[in-house]
Order: C-alpha cells, then structure tokens, then sequence
C-alpha cells in the first residue's frame, strides 16, 4: 500500500518537474515580460519537443527586450462652456406666418416661394382625385 502511494508521488513529481522544464522558456519569458510572449509560447509548444525548437524558445525568452516606447498622454482643454443666448421669439410675418431664425453673415438666405394662389386644384393633383 505505501509502495503504490510512493509510487504515484514520485510519477506525479517526476511529470511536474518535466513540464516545468518543457515550458521554461514561457516561464523564463513571463518573468522578463518578453513583448512578444505569444510567440514565444506558440513556438516552445508547438515545437519545444524538439531540442532545436525548445533552444529556440530559450533563447526567444533570453534576448534582451527592446525598451518599451514611453506612454503618450494626450490632455484636451476645451474652451470654458458658456451658454448660448436664448434665440429671440420670430416676429409675425404680414401673411399671418412667422419669420425663421435671422440670417447668418456669410450664409445666403433660403429659397422663399410665394404662396400658391387659391384655386382650382393643379393638373398634378387632379388625377389623384
């Protein structure tokens, strides 16, 4: 009974210690914040059981990182808000309607049409009739 019990003890260190070593690499390039740890763990996976691909990841996780470019803050100031003048009430028009909003400098006026005389309905409208 304790022969089996140390046997699965020293199975289940013996595959711990050698995942820990497959996977030094990752280790070794979390620890150092390598930039391009995808990689990095991409090829020690995939290619870590062959001693070419795990010294390859070795050395992805042993190569000095390029310095990290400092952050950018970028800080906007708006202009103080200032609230906008309340518009004036239009003044009525001679024909009962009332005026738009007063023009703008620089901006031309909308075209007015006039107001259709009364009468018979157009040729347009008489088909729908």
């Amino acid at each position: 009974m304790i022969a089996s019990l140390l046997t699965i003890v020293v199975i289940g260190l013996l595959t711990a210690g050698s995942a820990v070593l497959y996977l030094l690499p990752v280790l070794i390039g979390v620890a150092r914040r390598v930039p391009d740890i995808g990689a990095l763990a991409a090829v020690n996976v995939l290619l870590g059981w062959t001693l070419a691909g795990w010294v390859a990841a070795l050395a992805m996780a042993l190569r000095s990182a390029r310095p990290a470019a400092p952050p950018v803050q970028i800080v906007q100031n708006f202009p103080p808000a200032v609230p906008p003048a309340p518009p004036a009430p239009p003044a009525p028009l001679p024909g009962g309607g009332r005026a738009g909003p007063p023009p703008r400098p620089g901006v031309p006026p909308p075209l007015a049409l006039p107001p259709r005389p009364p009468g018979p309905a157009s040729a347009s409208q008489a088909g729908y009739q």
